[in-house]
């Protein structure tokens, strides 16, 4: 077997780019006369995955495409010979530009420490009829055309460039603020606007320093899709999305949606008016909503209608092991768009790492899905939700342009009640922490007022109740008006339809309102008096603060004082519409900040 060190890929592959007047990516033909791979990702050493790549060849086309595949093999510590991926699905298929995915896990070695994969690029009539037991390195010799390639895991990743890092982080920001990004020395960024992999796409564009920038919109978002080129190897790809900061005038920022009430099943068809009827009572408390899928249940009238209200939406798309479910639910979102207006979000596959949905059925649909919204003349950022503290696939995270984390401290596990607020505070800012280059959306949180006491990690008893619920939606509201979180509480509706489907008797209670569209009783209060999310005249943002905020609402200049918790002014000024108040200065504490006769806390740190 011929081996080509990852080091010297670019002579291995003889290919090079240059660029076009458009500043788009091109091949040069005169140097791919011969095939050669091209690996853009492998999962590092200690991970499974799906490994990335492309075959450059100038012959190689639609007509053709059909005929060719790609073999992986690992070579295994027990010895000398090459393992085929798992399940025996050794030819791998190209599509038309040559691009190729494939899952590396063996299925045999739990601790995935396999170091060095060889690619092969091979005509599929030459397998016609061979097991894959038989395939190995000795099998491989002379059956593969051009040169084949070993890349070395640790190799790979030493010398890979780093992904393109965008000055401010993504998620919120104010309409009209201007984006720059930077790479490390030696690299090269370039980038698309419309979804595209920066690395395949003919949108493709060269980032220039000093002359390239991006703006946050007034309206929709702003997704940036970058990657780093250096010597011929692509970073990551970084997937950056920036939301317009808005005031909110409800309660809520978000809220999940399932309108399934009362006798009502889980695929539930009723009609148009029917979801009209149950959206009204939750268009005047949020301003977001999120669903779980497309089909049934009102959802394919959801979006529209949420759009008629002036709310924004994230749409989900439900993601099981099921194919032809998985397709229905992508051809129900393709039916949504035509009906329109866009999603401002869509979120693909909800927990499933608890469902035991496989990673390459969760990138498959996302990218069925990215073909659905490019096909509809669109760009809308695509992303996933799962439970916090996963160890996503990274392929799948290079996938999603943004992150939904549901977090339930205090229901599932052991928090006492008195420390669930702080418990999930805590847990949403390591996610923030932990994915430093993505929008986190807190996309489900809250916990029942009833279903009787239950057992939860060693022998621990949880017992729901209303004023354990109302002390804990307390805190939320409170804690996301003071610090501006992207937050999706659970939920809009009491679901009896998860209890009565084997679901936990706990299950059926985290509605806010009950199946007659009332509000609950011992929530009612904490809805109506509420201080809005983001009071025009009184949130300071970011909270906590390094060096200054700003307050949303300003549109003269206003006198600001910031006091110590004794009420001693430390700090009086009059700022004029969007400009900061410097605190820098401060001492590390708590403040309170007076602005148009109301008063809030800051946290400076």
């Amino acid at each position: 077997m011929k081996k080509v060190n990852i080091k010297l890929l670019v002579l291995a592959v003889t290919f090079a780019f240059s660029i076009c007047a458009a500043g788009q990516l091109k091949a040069e033909d005169p140097q791919v006369s011969s095939p050669a791979i091209v690996i853009n990702y492998i999962p590092p050493i200690g991970e499974g995955g799906v490994a990335e790549g492309r075959v450059i060849w100038n012959d190689l086309g639609s007509v053709n495409v059909e005929q060719f595949a790609v073999i992986a093999m690992l070579r295994s510590s027990w010895g000398s010979d090459y393992v085929k991926p798992y399940n025996n699905n050794y030819l791998n298929a190209i599509d038309t530009q040559g691009n190729f995915s494939i899952n590396i896990t063996t299925g045999g070695e739990s601790d995935f420490t396999i170091t060095n994969v060889s690619f092969y690029f091979v005509r599929k009539e030459t397998f016609e009829g061979i097991d894959g037991s038989a395939v190995n390195a000795g099998y491989m010799e002379g059956k593969y055309i051009g040169e084949s390639l070993t890349v070395n895991r640790d190799d790979f990743w030493a010398n890979r460039p780093q992904a393109p890092v965008p000055d401010i982080r993504p998620g919120l920001a104010d309409a009209g603020q201007s984006i720059t990004l930077s790479c490390g020395e030696g690299g090269g960024i370039f980038y698309t606007e419309d979804g595209s992999d920066p690395a395949v796409s003919a949108s493709a564009k060269e980032y220039i320093e000093g002359v390239t920038s991006f703006t946050v919109p007034a309206v929709g978002s702003l997704l940036i899709k970058a990657v780093t080129r250096a010597s011929n190897s692509f970073s990551s790809v970084a997937s950056l999305v920036w939301l317009p900061r808005e005031p909110v005038s409800t309660p809520f920022w978000g809220l999940n949606v399932s309108l399934a009430l009362n006798d009502e099943y889980f695929g539930y068809n009723f009609s148009e008016e029917k979801t009209r009827e149950r959206m009204e009572p939750v268009a005047r408390i949020t301003k977001w909503i999120r669903t779980f899928g497309t089909l049934n249940n009102g959802h394919p009238y959801i979006n529209k209608i949420a759009k008629e209200n002036g709310l924004r939406t994230m749409i989900g798309v439900y993601v099981t092991g099921n194919e032809s479910d998985n397709n229905a639910q992508i051809e129900g979102l393709r039916q949504i768009l035509i009906a329109g207006p866009a999603p401002d979000l869509i979120a693909v596959g909800n927990e499933c790492s608890l469902s035991g949905v496989a990673p390459a059925t969760l990138i498959a649909c996302i990218d069925a899905v990215r073909e659905v919204v490019k096909n509809a003349g669109l760009v809308i950022p695509v992303g996933s939700v799962d439970i916090a503290n996963i160890s996503w696939n990274r392929t799948l995270l290079d996938r999603l342009d943004f992150i939904g984390v549901n977090i339930y401290c205090g229901t599932w596990d052991e928090t006492p009640e008195n420390e669930m607020v702080d418990a999930l505070i805590k847990t949403y800012e390591s996610q923030i922490a932990a994915f430093p280059s993505k929008f986190v959306l807190l996309t489900e949180t809250g916990t029942p007022y009833s279903g009787g006491s239950y057992i939860v990690g060693n022998g621990y008893t949880q017992t729901p109740s209303p004023q354990k619920a109302a002390n804990y939606l307390s805190g939320f509201l409170e804690w996301i008006a003071r610090d501006r979180v992207p937050s999706f509480f659970f939920e809009a509706y009491d679901e009896p339809v998860k209890s009565r489907n084997g679901g936990h008797p706990i299950e059926q209670y985290f509605g806010l309102m009950d199946g007659n569209l009332e509000i609950h009783s011992f929530y009612s209060d904490i809805i109506t008096d509420i201080s809005p999310v983001v009071s025009v005249d009184s949130a300071p943002y970011p909270n906590p603060v390094a060096d200054s905020f700003r307050i949303d609402g300003i549109v003269a200049p206003t006198e600001v004082t910031v006091t110590d918790l004794s009420g001693n002014a430390v700090l009086t000024l009059t700022v004029d519409a969007g400009e900061p108040v410097a605190v820098g200065h401060l001492q590390a504490g708590v403040y309170l900040v007076r602005v148009n006769g109301k008063t809030v806390k800051v946290v400076k740190r």
